[in-house]
């Protein structure tokens, strides 16, 4: 019986460590993705709220008051220039503004999948860190003697509830297929800001599988 449980105990251990590395590298993967993302994004934030204080200011600017008329025509001249000027840059500011807006919603709608997913594998991940730590510390009880046989059913009740009944590694789980599906696919040489010794994120998850 003993040695059953230990078969038990070290053929799950393989499963749990298995799911924890393809999680841990999918995290990974999305990782320079996910920084890049909320970098652009912030720095089109930026430049919209700078675009949105100027436009602000342009249509909260007053004009000077009129000079006072005189007989000669050309005394009108300089505030209705620096009228037109004012409408000029008012209409400027606004387009300005609609344009560094119209970026930024571009890249939101662009980038929507890459932060939703990380978020969905980052949460799956931190779950089932959550989970081994546990199953560890019951591991080094049960372990010490005889009450080993007791741990497939601890472990089990473990998993029920932090799952809340589910099965994560169904093949019809969103999270499990999405990462399977990219971790099957051969990654893409696209450039991203980030260089593969400056992302310690993803060194730490794939290293620590």
């Amino acid at each position: 019986m003993r040695t059953c449980c230990v078969v038990l105990v070290v053929v799950w251990l393989g499963g749990c460590a298995s799911a924890m590395k393809r999680d841990g590298q999918c995290l990974a993967s999305l990782a320079p993705e996910f920084v890049n993302a909320h970098e652009e994004l912030a720095s089109l934030e930026a430049s919209w709220r700078a675009a949105l204080l100027r436009r602000d200011a342009e249509l909260g600017s007053l004009l000077p008051p009129f000079a006072a008329k005189s007989d000669h025509l050309a005394s009108a001249s300089g505030p209705l220039q620096r009228e037109s000027d004012s409408a000029a840059r008012q209409e400027q500011a606004r387009r300005a503004e609609g344009e560094a807006y119209a970026r930024l919603m571009d890249a939101k709608v662009r980038h929507r999948p890459t932060l939703e997913w990380y978020g969905k594998v980052s949460e799956r991940f931190r779950t089932r860190f959550d989970e081994e730590q546990i199953l560890s510390e019951v591991r080094l009880v049960l372990m010490a003697g005889p009450g080993l046989i007791f741990y497939p059913i601890v472990q089990w009740n473990v998993h029920s509830v932090i799952w809340d009944g589910t099965n994560p590694d169904a093949e019809s789980d969103p999270v499990t297929r999405y990462c399977t599906d990219r971790l099957s696919t051969p990654a893409t040489s696209a450039p991203t800001r980030l260089g593969k010794s400056s992302d310690p994120l993803s060194r730490s998850l794939v290293r620590g599988g």
